[in-house]
């Protein structure tokens, strides 16, 4: 399970397996960045810091409470000054968050910002429960986590003695819709949101990612990517020692499950390269141009396993995930410390709220019609059980309870990219004329959270400005 299903994330989801949903950028730039872009060697990592925190908001018999996790970089802090938020996702929180990794760091420095970033419960270190078994999953919720992040928002007013000063909540991907979503449900609170890449609109069954993989990689890419589907699904009818051998398979493909597992597998390298194309983070094996170059010479089956072959060794994996049982048992692992904690809890998400579910059977995209969205729904009943229960993620709720169709919030600023397969899930146009919604045609998933580059494009650079003058509107 991979980067879908949000952003930000955690590989947060386990290396190679089914993509439930979309790993957090956020999350995902943290584990795998490879380079240096601290704003001054003199940032050092602040050490973890802990918020006592309810565990469940809704419930006045309910007295328990875990230890949240946050950090807070006060090196720009003015006092009187905003305070940034930075709002966890589905992934575990770390010192990066507040030490350079994001251009958060760079707007503090404008305007003298205290930078503070909470992790998700049920995420990380923040476990409202000793396990991640179904049962203590139901405090799981996006409704609880939103009042996580406003009631820690309080206690950090309190601490630091903030007073007047204005909050800021930045986010991306999952988190991206979090922020949007506390500025428009806590709006005493929040005065200003930063929202990317922020996939507000839940829909269960999403033909429309591999869709747009397919429009951002080009026609001829696509068309060599749907020519190995089709040779690979024939092999596994004739052939399926070799295709095993090929490809490295982790286990023998012997049922129906396993072969949607495979080739499910087969689609997260291509579709993690569009999704983080050219995003300034270092932790992509490659870019849209270098891939469709490298699938588009010599025979292609065999460029393609040896594309996939690479992104497996990048991405820590030593063989393709091909068995539909040996996933569903790794996701079984109740371990919060365990290599799949962040993936369970994700995947809970996913099949009780958010759906996300990235189907294959479109004829619009090159990948296999044996990614059914029955093959998701199943999975949440073999993972969390009961035997025969289905599962229908509330897409409804979700979208009364925060107004996804018709977002009413204020003073966000809700960027997309249009290379970024989430942007159809995000919001395009509005008539909502309080807040902006720049559109960067040539960027990726959460491009504009990235400290900036000289070859970023015009439609990126004028989303960070935007960015900008909202924090600087809402302070002054």
């Amino acid at each position: 399970m991979k980067y879908i299903i949000l952003s930000l994330l955690l590989t947060v989801l386990a290396v190679n397996a089914v993509r439930l949903g979309h790993d957090s950028a956020l999350n995902k730039g943290l584990k795998y960045y490879r380079g240096v872009d601290r704003l001054s060697a003199s940032v050092s990592d602040p050490s973890p810091l802990w918020y006592t925190q309810q565990v469940d908001h809704f419930d006045p018999t309910n007295f328990d409470t875990f230890q949240q996790q946050y950090y807070v970089n006060s090196t720009y802090y003015t006092p009187g000054g905003p305070v940034f938020l930075v709002l966890g996702g589905e992934g575990p929180l770390s010192a990066g968050y507040v030490t350079g990794h994001f251009v958060v760091n760079l707007y503090a420095q404008k305007f003298g910002a205290l930078i503070v970033a909470v992790e998700h419960r049920f995420y990380g270190k923040s476990m409202p429960k000793p396990d991640l078994s179904t049962q203590n999953l139901r405090f799981l919720t996006t409704q609880q986590a939103l009042a996580d992040y406003a009631t820690f928002r309080q206690f950090i007013a309190q601490k630091y003695n903030t007073g007047n000063g204005k909050w800021i909540s930045f986010g991306g991907s999952y988190s991206g819709s979090l922020s949007a979503w506390m500025r428009l449900k806590y709006p005493h609170l929040i005065d200003g949101a930063i929202a990317t890449s922020a996939p507000v609109f839940p829909k269960v069954d999403f033909p429309e990612y591999f869709e747009v993989v397919a429009n951002s990689v080009g026609p001829t890419c696509s068309a060599v990517i749907a020519n190995v589907t089709a040779t690979v699904t024939q092999m596994l009818q004739n052939d399926r020692d070799s295709v095993q051998t090929l490809f490295n398979a982790c286990d023998p493909i012997v049922s129906d499950l396993d072969i949607a597992t495979f080739m499910e597998s087969l689609s997260g390298g291509v579709a993690e390269t569009v999704q983080y194309n050219n995003d300034n983070n270092k932790y992509t094996m490659s870019n849209i141009t270098t891939m469709c170059a490298q699938l588009e010479q010599g025979d292609p089956l065999q460029s393609y396993i040896n594309f996939n072959n690479k992104y497996n060794t990048f991405s820590g994996a030593n063989c393709t995930t091909s068995s539909y049982n040996s996933m569903i048992k790794s996701m079984q692992d109740v371990d919060p410390n365990g290599d799949n904690a962040a993936s369970r809890s994700w995947t809970w998400q996913t099949c009780i709220e958010y759906g996300y579910f990235q189907t294959g059977e479109s004829s619009k995209q090159p990948f296999s019609s044996a990614i059914t969205l029955d093959y998701f729904i199943q999975q949440c009943t073999d993972i969390f059980g009961p035997t025969g229960f289905t599962y229908e993620p509330a897409i409804d709720w979700i979208i009364s309870d925060y107004g996804s169709v018709e977002y009413k919030g204020t003073n966000v600023v809700l960027p997309n990219g249009l290379v970024d397969p989430w942007h159809i899930l995000g919001i395009l146009n509005t008539e909502n004329g309080f807040i902006e919604i720049p559109i960067i045609p040539e960027g990726a998933h959460c491009s504009d959270l990235y400290p900036p580059k000289p070859t970023d494009p015009a439609s990126l650079v004028y989303a960070r400005s935007l960015e900008v003058s909202l924090i600087a509107a809402t302070i002054s």
